[in-house]
């Protein structure tokens, strides 16, 4: 295993540079990276690529951008519709029906139900705007396809800007004192930019996107000429609850949540924490703190996936961050390139593109975000 270091990449890591970026900005993602790592990947011979924790759709758009083929699974059913809506082909008439859409004199009035199950999401607004926004979502299902998952993505992506809910780490905190900007308003300007975006968007490569399990992919064996992803990090975050206000608006269901629960990485308190078979390559340290355990064991499972659909001589870049859980400094790249070289991986090399400090009272711990490249 060779490491070395590059923070060249450090800025790459995160959803910043990500966020101004045509389409790529469209639903602000705080766990995303930017795509300019998937194209650092990407080799002249490559015809197609995987990413089995899609998220917003980085890897699926910049390999649209780069003409080539691709495949996104997500356990989340809000990021399958993000990484969908950013990566489709779209017409002049749909264009055109949007602008309609957004020139009818639409009466925002509340309509229906809208469940969320940490709170009643009329606390999360002002009155105004949970009107609003409720209007919006439904006078958006009348509309085409296309048409609708466009709308709908817009008047998911302002909800933060519209409520008064803060996304502090993993908790959504309802704060009095926080501005919440008009919800027509900033849903107006959101679907204008779209518009502008999509001007000189490319078409074709439209990905295959499904939701799904990253430790069983419903992907041919032997098939990726190159896997870019980045798994959820073990830092005890449910980003089903911190993106729960989307999530439940996309569906106006409770249960959703909960489903995609089941099939993401535990990386969390919370889902069955029950380990199974220990990756030898995590020790005591598992049963000692069964996140970690679990963690490991489904990590294990998704590597193997990568592996298998991967051909050989072709490579996987997974972006990761090291952790601290309960005091404990997890070298989380090392662990995945430990098991990755039992599974059958070689070549293995560790990136490391930043540093961070992890405040973890009583201490601070200097921790790191690397990309991990195994090769088959």
């Amino acid at each position: 295993m060779k490491i070395s270091e590059d923070f060249s990449l450090g800025t790459l890591m995160t959803f910043e540079l990500s966020r101004k970026k045509p389409v790529h900005g469209w639903f602000w993602y705080k766990e995303g990276y930017a795509p300019e790592i998937v194209k650092r990947a990407i080799a002249n011979d490559t015809k197609k690529i995987v990413d089995p924790f899609c998220g917003v759709g980085t890897t699926l758009l910049a390999a649209k951008e780069n003409r080539i083929d691709s495949a996104g699974v997500d356990a989340s059913p809000l990021a399958v519709f993000a990484s969908k809506v950013k990566t489709d082909d779209y017409s002049g008439k749909d264009m055109e029906l949007v602008k309609k859409f957004l020139a009818k004199d639409t009466r925002l009035e509340e309509s229906g139900g809208w469940e969320f199950e940490l709170f009643d999401p009329r606390a999360a607004f002002p009155k105004r705007n949970y009107n609003q926004i409720l209007g919006l979502r439904r006078a958006i299902e009348n509309e085409e396809p296309r048409v609708r998952n466009l709308l709908l993505l817009a008047l998911l992506s302002i909800l933060p800007q519209a409520s008064i809910v803060l996304k502090d780490g993993g908790v959504l905190k309802i704060r009095k004192d926080k501005r919440a900007l008009p919800a027509k308003e900033i849903f107006k300007r959101k679907v204008k930019r779209m518009i502008r975006d999509l001007e000189n968007a490319p078409k074709g490569h439209v990905p295959d996107v499904y939701l799904g399990d990253a430790r069983a992919l419903d992907i041919e064996g032997d098939s990726a000429d190159l896997v870019v992803t980045s798994p959820p990090y073990l830092n005890n975050i449910d980003y089903s609850k911190v993106y729960g206000l989307e999530l439940s608006l996309l569906e106006m269901s409770r249960a959703k949540a909960e489903e995609a629960r089941m099939r993401a990485i535990r990386s969390f308190v919370g889902r069955n924490m029950k380990v199974g078979e220990m990756p030898p390559e995590v020790g005591a340290l598992g049963e000692q703190i069964p996140i970690i355990g679990t963690y490991f064991r489904d990590m294990e499972q998704a590597i193997a996936e990568m592996h298998r659909i991967l051909k050989n001589g072709k490579e996987a870049h997974i972006v990761v961050s090291n952790s601290v859980i309960h005091q404990t400094h997890v070298l989380v790249d090392e662990i995945f390139a430990e098991m990755a070289k039992r599974i059958g991986f070689s070549g293995i090399r560790i990136v490391v593109g930043a540093e961070r400090i992890a405040d973890v009272k009583p201490q601070k711990v200097k921790t790191r975000e690397s990309i991990v490249i195994l090769r088959k």
